[in-house]
């Protein structure tokens, strides 16, 4: 298998991983087998966290999880679409995914509602999942108080049910729109975090199985450095594979560098104060590794002339501290060398009589 992590959009259900705890309140929310009501959900979390691939799940998945599957049908929404910009593209596309499109042209809420109307009285029951929620509450002209107010009414008559994803709280985004319809109110919420501990180690430990995997001490250095976060995790390790598929020691220092300036870029810098002893302990490790390694592959490429590939990086470390610690010893007086002597020596170990 090639490399195993992906970063920078939905994961596909194949790969994804975790979140047993937030599916069971989802599909426990929308399980009509003993009541024959929906609940409608909204996931709340910051982004990058893995609210889309959550909602992608849901609708490929829900069939392992529900007890009558069958009576159900998922839609999943990008907001972010640009034929979701307008109420009728959004409902369309809604219709279209529902299997209606064929029956309506140009869909109006009022031909939405009876649509949505039929399908619960042949035994149907739909699951719109809204992806960027906040797409809709900035398009207050195309998506004013009477969509909602609709949207109400279907979730009333459990006809029905909503998951929506957003980063920021319905009640919250309501306000801020200035919108009075009762619908931001009728929604479980569900916040979602970082992976839990165990998540974590199953997402890191799928690159046992790729072409270049991953020893179990470098699974835990990628944890130290990516914690629980999905997204940071994913990049985490797909900047180690790619290094260790050049073929080439890892350099954990330009490792660390790389995934600090990519969550940078993504908007999930962490605070200066979260990474301080981390970044110290780097620096520290760079002073202490990087000179003596360089000493010592001069040492031992450049005077002794041995190949490149015959000096490992421990090798060239080892070298270059006790080179260091010579030099500094004489620097100081602890220890006299004729230079005629350490010529001769230098010759014989090249082989030279």
């Amino acid at each position: 298998m090639s490399n195993p992590f992906f970063y920078g959009g939905r994961v596909e259900p194949d790969q994804f991983v975790g979140r047993q705890s937030e599916l069971r309140r989802i599909f426990t929310a929308l399980e009509v087998a003993h009541t024959g009501q929906m609940q409608s959900v909204s996931v709340v979390g910051p982004r990058r966290i893995g609210k889309s691939s959550l909602l992608w799940y849901v609708t490929q998945r829900y069939h392992k999880y529900l007890q009558n599957a069958t009576t159900y049908r998922f839609v999943y929404i990008d907001l972010q679409n640009a034929r979701c910009h307008t109420l009728a593209g959004l409902l369309g596309e809604i219709i279209t995914q529902l299997g209606l499109r064929g029956r309506i042209g140009k869909p109006s809420l009022v031909d939405f509602q009876d649509a949505i109307l039929k399908l619960k009285n042949q035994g149907i029951s739909p699951v719109i999942c809204l992806d960027e929620f906040e797409e809709l509450i900035e398009r207050q002209t195309a998506f004013p108080v009477d969509v909602y107010d609709s949207w109400r009414s279907l979730i009333n008559q459990h006809a029905l049910a909503f998951i929506i994803a957003s980063k920021t709280p319905l009640p919250a985004l309501a306000q801020a729109g200035k919108y009075t319809s009762p619908f931001f109110n009728v929604f479980t919420s569900l916040r979602l975090g970082e992976l839990t501990d165990s998540e974590a180690r199953q997402l890191i430990a799928r690159s046992a199985d790729c072409d270049h995997p991953f020893s179990p001490h470098e699974q835990e250095k990628l944890l130290r450095l990516a914690g629980k976060h999905p997204y940071k995790l994913q990049l985490a390790g797909s900047l180690l594979y790619v290094a260790k598929a050049q073929g080439a020691p890892v350099r954990w220092s330009r490792l660390r560098c790389e995934f600090y300036y990519q969550c940078e870029q993504a908007g999930l810098a962490t605070p200066w104060r979260k990474t301080m002893g981390m970044r110290l302990t780097a620096a520290i490790s760079w002073l202490v590794v990087t000179p003596a390694t360089w000493l010592g592959r001069a040492l031992l490429e450049g005077v002794l002339r041995l190949k490149k590939d015959d000096v490992s990086q421990t090798t060239a470390w080892m070298f270059g501290t006790i080179l260091l610690i010579a030099m500094i010893a004489i620097l100081f007086g602890s220890i006299t060398i004729n230079p005629d002597e350490m010529l001769q020596l230098i010759e014989r170990i090249r082989g030279n009589p």
